[in-house]
Formats: structure tokens, C-alpha cells, sequence
């Protein structure tokens, strides 16, 4: 959930970066930067002088730097496309020589799903189980009816569904996160 934050504030300075490149384009063309500026041919600056006079080591670097981008470009691509990998079993750790216990994380699920649908002023409930079984997480999100008591239930949900989740896995340190929305607006938390 972090990523999709880093990927929009990334792809959002990219974005702004076109922008302005693509209005002083526009604005270099109405001689904004001076007379005669738009009708010189693009070509017919300092920089494509100085790469013309230095082509012999300039164009290799250029296509080194380029294979990098395209690399570092298909890595975050791959990162993006592939799916978080869900918890299957998911370990709760017990007491040493006493042997495994698991719990299934649909169970989890289910469960966490039930209680928190049952909750005064829910509307819909949806849980997501993740990450791997020694270090899983939890994605909550509900959505409130209109005319719910807000803090009531945001205090049921930290108390009493996230603490059972908790006490469940035997993690008290369990990171989830809650994103509790109204109607069309939402806002998250991390608990």
C-alpha cells in the first residue's frame, strides 16, 4: 500500500515534469524567449553542436544510460504487475517444543469479515489477508452507513474486531490497515 503512494507521487512528478517541457515547447514557439527564437530550426542550438562535434563517445554513453532506464523502467513495471502474494496458513507462534499451529487465512478472513458486518452502522465489510505466514497482514475496509456514530465505530473496530485479529495470530504487533469510508469518501488508517 506504501507503493501505490510511492508509484502516484513518482508518476505525478513525471507527469508535471512533461507539462512544463511540453508549455515551454508551446512558448518557445510564440518567441516568448526572444525574436527569432520559434523559427529556429530545432537543431540549431549549442547543445546539438556540441553532441555533432563529440558523437564518437557521446552517442554509446547515451545508449548505455538508456538500456539502464529501460531496465529500471521494466523492474518497476514487473514490481507494479505482480500480485501480493496472500497468506496461506498462517503461523502462530507458540511455546518452544510444543509443535506448529496454523490458521487457514480465509478462516481469518471469514471470521474478521462476520464480526465487523455485524457491528451497529456497517455497510459493506471486506478483509484482505497478505504477505507470507510468518509475517502476514491485514487490509481491512468498511464502509458506514451515512447516520453512523463515527467514533463509536472506529473505536469498536481498534477494541474489539483488530484486537480478536490480533489475539488470534498471537501478534500483538500486527500491522492493519483500516480503511473506514462514508459514502464515496473514504480515509485510511493505519492501526
Amino acid at each position: 500500500m506504501h507503493a501505490d503512494r510511492t508509484n502516484r507521487t513518482l508518476l505525478t512528478l513525471f507527469g508535471l515534469l512533461l507539462a512544463v517541457v511540453g508549455a515551454a515547447a508551446i512558448l518557445a514557439g510564440t518567441n516568448l524567449f526572444g525574436a527569432g527564437f520559434g523559427d529556429r530550426s530545432l537543431l540549431a542550438n549549442p547543445a546539438a553542436r556540441y553532441i555533432g562535434t563529440h558523437s564518437n563517445w557521446f552517442w554509446p554513453i547515451a545508449g548505455a544510460v538508456a538500456l539502464l532506464l529501460a531496465l529500471l523502467s521494466l523492474r518497476w513495471l514487473i514490481a507494479v504487475l505482480r500480485p501480493i502474494p496472500r497468506a496461506g496458513d498462517i503461523d502462530i507462534h507458540a511455546a518452544a517444543g510444543t509443535g506448529r499451529t496454523g490458521l487457514d487465512a480465509t478462516a481469518l478472513r471469514d471470521a474478521l469479515t462476520t464480526e465487523v458486518s455485524g457491528y451497529r452502522g456497517v455497510e459493506s465489510t471486506r478483509v484482505r489477508v497478505f504477505g507470507t505466514a510468518a509475517d502476514p497482514r491485514l487490509a481491512v475496509f468498511v464502509r458506514a452507513e451515512r447516520d453512523a456514530d463515527m467514533a463509536t465505530l472506529l473505536h469498536r473496530l481498534e477494541t474489539q474486531a483488530l484486537a480478536h485479529a490480533r489475539q488470534a495470530l498471537d501478534a500483538p504487533d500486527l500491522r492493519i490497515r483500516l480503511d473506514l469510508s462514508v459514502g464515496d469518501s473514504g480515509k485510511g488508517r493505519v492501526a
